[in-house]
């Protein structure tokens, strides 16, 4: 007897080697997953979930799971993967975005990866784990603004900031019995933002100082997040009357489809995380791309502190079919932004609540063949009244979603395929109000996962 893991190497363990190798080489400056203005607040811009099956039904899941499928959002849902079965997922996703100002607009395109990640079983049926890389936050936009003074004439205002924080961690299912399952993840932050802010006078180039303000934080500190999910059945019985040839009434019950009720729950926990900070303001003659330094104002380097990350509560029901024909799920997540500081220095947030829901139907769950018969096709959309308060407003955000997975089957060593399945998502949302915010930001995010499963630590017998 013994444990045959790895006797012919196939495209997933492949795939996940290189996907081991993959978090020691990769930069920051490579992810670009937003331009969007209001990455100026918080450490960068809050990017979504990357799971394209999870965008299409509203973004937000703490109340489902699949069997071929990573959940993300719920700890909890990786006790319901398959039986001996690992998976990975790559997920990339890509953005057009529109903004709108008062007296103009602009259009940004940007994409990037937006998460990997590797689930495999440690006890087949009651612990599964899972290791996944991603971003959180992105910080990418350029700002100019300008006014008219007496003196002086005309003076301009620029800013920039780029960089971005992202998420090493580790997810752990833990099945209790055929109804309760348990999840806990940690998660190591890292990364570096940098932001700038320059004023000058264009009129008055070599008479009137400019001033420049350059500055960076650098976070690395753990999280963690814990959650539970329960499952109930509800079989629904046709009875059915008969009668045989002694004219007795018989009856006989048959079994239809079952409706299956899943609730979940998450909580993250606030978290101190530890960094540093830089710090430089200087004077200069000339303009932003052309300037002589004149004098430093005032420096600080390597400045150490702590980085307060909010707390969340989630909370979602999922309704299904135990045949998988039919889905809907609806979630609530409320995250406590008030006590958010970078270095004791609070922000323009406030506390946010997002609601979504979504609905997944399956022509024929069952059927061999024919590819679109046996597609996913989602629909779902999502409200949040906003994480930042600007001029004393909300930054609201809505947006509606769609797509579809594409399942197909991968023959494994011992010739008992697994689904496998390509997911797609559009999101199409706004951002803002140019009335209230001054700012409008109206987006098209579209996403591809590519969800690849295997068997592995498969026990063979010799006789």
């Amino acid at each position: 007897m013994k444990y045959d893991c790895f006797k012919r190497l196939k495209l997933l363990p492949f795939i996940c080697m290189l996907f081991g190798m993959f978090p020691l080489s990769l930069k920051m400056e490579a992810q670009n997953l937003s331009q969007s203005p209001f990455g100026r607040y918080t450490l960068g811009d809050q990017l979504p979930n990357p799971s394209s099956w999870v965008q299409a039904l509203g973004g937000n899941l703490v109340a489902f799971s699949d069997s071929s499928l990573l959940n993300l959002d719920q700890p909890a849902s990786l006790a319901s993967l398959g039986r001996g079965v690992s998976i990975f997922e790559g997920s990339f996703t890509g953005e057009i975005k529109d903004y709108t100002l008062p007296a103009s607009s602009a259009r940004g395109v940007n994409a990037g990866y937006s998460s990997l990640a590797l689930a495999f079983p440690i006890l087949r049926k009651y612990w599964i784990t899972s290791v996944h890389l991603m971003p959180i936050t992105n910080m990418g936009y350029t700002l100019r603004d300008s006014t008219e003074t007496t003196g002086e004439g005309q003076v301009l205002f620029d800013y920039n900031g780029s960089g971005g924080i992202s998420a090493l961690g580790s997810s752990h299912g833990i099945r209790l019995g055929n109804s309760l399952a348990l999840g806990f993840e940690f998660r190591y932050l890292f990364g570096k933002t940098q932001y700038s802010s320059e004023t000058y006078f264009p009129d008055q180039i070599s008479l009137v100082r400019g001033s420049r303000i350059l500055g960076n934080n650098r976070i690395s500190g753990f999280d963690s997040k814990a959650g539970i999910t329960f499952q109930h059945c509800f079989k629904t019985r046709k009875t059915h009357w008969s009668s045989d040839t002694t004219k007795i009434r018989r009856s006989a019950r048959v079994q239809k489809d079952s409706l299956q009720l899943k609730i979940g729950f998450s909580y993250r926990p606030l978290a101190h995380i530890s960094g540093s900070s830089t710090y430089l303001a200087e004077s200069f003659f000339g303009t932003s791309n052309l300037n002589t330094i004149v004098d430093t104002v005032l420096l600080r380097n390597s400045d150490n502190g702590k980085v307060v990350m909010p707390s969340q509560i989630a909370a979602g029901f999922s309704l299904a079919s135990s045949s998988n024909k039919w889905l809907f799920t609806a979630s609530w997540r409320y995250t406590d932004w008030s006590g958010f500081s970078v270095f004791g220095a609070p922000d323009s947030v406030k506390i946010q609540n997002v609601y979504s829901a979504g609905l997944q139907w399956t022509p024929n769950p069952n059927v061999r063949r024919g590819l679109f018969k046996k597609a996913q096709y989602r629909i779902g959309g999502y409200y949040s009244d906003g994480y930042l308060s600007l001029r004393g407003q909300a930054v609201e955000e809505t947006a509606i979603t769609f797509g579809m997975g594409l399942p197909f089957d991968l023959p494994t060593y011992y010739r008992k395929p697994v689904r496998s399945m390509v997911n797609f998502a559009v999101t199409a949302g706004q951002r803002g109000n140019v009335s209230t915010t001054l700012l409008q930001e109206r987006f098209v995010r579209l996403s591809i996962s590519f969800t690849l499963s295997d068997r592995w630590f498969i026990r063979t017998r010799f006789e």
